[in-house]
């Protein structure tokens, strides 16, 4: 890989900053690949972490033996690791042994200056995090922060776009999110969706190639042009097709923004960890474990929080200002919502909800004594004592809010539907990789793999589909049955494949 690859600048540039990496590989992996995007929305834990969850007496209790060690970091499977099933990446593997994040305001070490090295620990400017959930932190719920309905939500669209990260300096939860969200393309086939402008590839070069000092015009309308622009080699010119799409992405990522709420540990009067039961009605896959199994953290505070909770920072500017956090407005969707918020409901996996738990207990004892009951204040999530649904949440007077700021924020803030949880054009795209697939067994295959069993039924339905898709997917359809669902045919598929059995053999047996 050339020294100027995009992929090799990047990694070298951000890899310190090992969540806004991540988060940058998950926004490219949702554009390049439609089939990931929609797969995503059907994974098993994903669809179960909703508020169905609040009607469950599953409680979770934590204890001494739930905390993590002293030198704990968050750690996840390295899934672009093809040599090395069992790779994964450590948060904590920096240069500076720990992982870390630029500290929160107010702080009388916050103020950046523009001879500042981003790409260092600098302890004058940056803080130890610890990052809890993120992979599978799905949607955060807050109860209490808009009267219209009672709640709010915010979904993530890719993995990592939302995190937990403890701050053991400030003994504080923070809720770190992304805004930047991926629109898919089909970057297969040259030609079929249009390049990108110069000007985005202009904000790539402004920031990467000449280390902040390029002033290329960033509202450059003209597409890059076909041949000398993209299609030459790429270790000739330093352009491809898909290289280009990548470019693009970065130079829009890196100057996009993370939002950040912020939560005191003292200023948590309950909480309450509940976990999908598990299904003793079949027998486990011993493949299963707790980031497979849905669950919800619930917090309730017991004053608004102040203006000081609320926070943005550039993921990376050509102004380095702008990577500090600064105070800002409440900025979640809805009327005030933060502010007025008394209960927070995080969604996601056992295993990531149970380590936010397990951690905010070691070190706050608060928190501990709620967990083990002891704590008087904790009343309000104590099992059996009132509902956890989103009704039963009071609002607060966001009139009340503490710590006031006198410093503005004029950006504007994201719309919603920058946190809505999906990602535009992924099945447009997904349908237009069908259809250019000539073997009708391998294309409802496709289909069945990643759309599951509805999608199958739908082109059975459509008046438009083929007499040959028609048939096939009855066919599909009724082994997918027979077989036992979709367990039944991962199982088959994957003895097929161990087996070295045809695919489409195994599908029409």
């Amino acid at each position: 890989m050339s020294l100027m690859h995009p992929q090799r600048i990047i990694t070298q540039m951000m890899v310190d900053k090992m969540l806004d990496f991540q988060a940058s590989r998950e926004a490219w992996r949702m554009t390049a690949e439609p089939m990931t995007a929609i797969v995503w929305q059907r994974l098993t834990t994903k669809r179960e972490a909703n508020e169905a969850l609040l009607d469950t007496d599953n409680v979770i209790t934590i204890t001494s033996r739930d905390y993590p060690a002293s030198n704990y970091s968050y750690v996840v499977d390295d899934e672009d690791d093809d040599e090395d099933d069992d790779a994964i990446i450590d948060f904590g593997d920096t240069r500076a042994g720990q992982e870390y994040t630029d500290r929160h305001p107010p702080s009388p070490h916050n103020v950046q200056r523009k001879d500042m090295d981003q790409s260092k620990f600098n302890p004058s400017i940056h803080s130890p995090i610890n990052t809890t959930a993120s992979k599978y932190l799905f949607y955060v719920a807050f109860a209490g922060g808009d009267v219209s309905n009672g709640h709010v939500d915010i979904k993530a669209s890719y993995r990592h776009q939302m995190s937990l990260r403890i701050d053991e300096e400030s003994c504080s939860l923070n809720l770190d999110c992304f805004e930047y969200k991926p629109t898919c393309l089909d970057i297969l086939i040259d030609g079929e969706d249009p390049p990108p402008t110069r000007g985005e590839e202009n904000a790539y070069d402004n920031l990467i190639i000449t280390a902040g000092r390029g002033n290329f015009d960033e509202n450059d309308p003209e597409l890059l042009e076909e041949g000398e622009d993209y299609r030459a080699d790429w270790v000739q010119t330093g352009r491809d097709f898909t290289m280009t799409h990548y470019k693009a992405l970065c130079g829009k990522f890196l100057n996009s923004r993370v939002f950040r709420v912020r939560i005191a540990l003292s200023n948590v009067k309950g909480i309450r960890l509940i976990a999908k039961p598990v299904d003793t009605s079949r027998p486990r896959d011993p493949r299963e474990n707790d980031s497979d199994l849905s669950a919800v953290l619930i917090l309730e505070i017991a004053d608004p929080l102040g203006q000081d909770s609320f926070a943005v920072r550039t993921v990376r500017s050509r102004r380095n200002n702008d990577d500090a956090f600064s105070l800002c407005p409440d900025w979640l969707p809805g009327d005030d919502t933060g502010s007025k918020a008394t209960r927070f409901y995080f969604y996601g996996s056992v295993r990531e909800m149970k380590q936010t738990a397990g951690y905010m207990a070691r070190i706050c004892p608060k928190v501990a004594r709620m967990f083990e009951g002891k704590e008087s204040n904790s009343l309000a999530l104590a099992p059996g004592v009132i509902s956890v649904d989103y009704a039963s949440a009071r609002s607060h007077n966001s009139n009340s809010m503490v710590g006031v700021s006198s410093s503005t924020y004029d950006k504007p803030f994201p719309p919603p539907s920058a946190w809505d949880g999906s990602i535009a054009s992924a099945r447009e795209i997904f349908e237009r990789i069908l259809a250019r697939e000539e073997n009708p067994m391998k294309r409802m295959m496709l289909r069945m793999m990643t759309s599951g069993p509805e999608d199958i039924v739908a082109i059975n339905q459509d008046p438009n589909a083929s007499p040959e898709d028609v048939m096939l997917s009855s066919l599909v359809g009724r082994q997918f049955l027979r077989g036992g669902g979709t367990d039944g045919m991962l199982n088959a598929l994957g003895n097929a494949r161990e087996s070295g059995q045809d695919l489409e053999e195994c599908i029409i047996s």
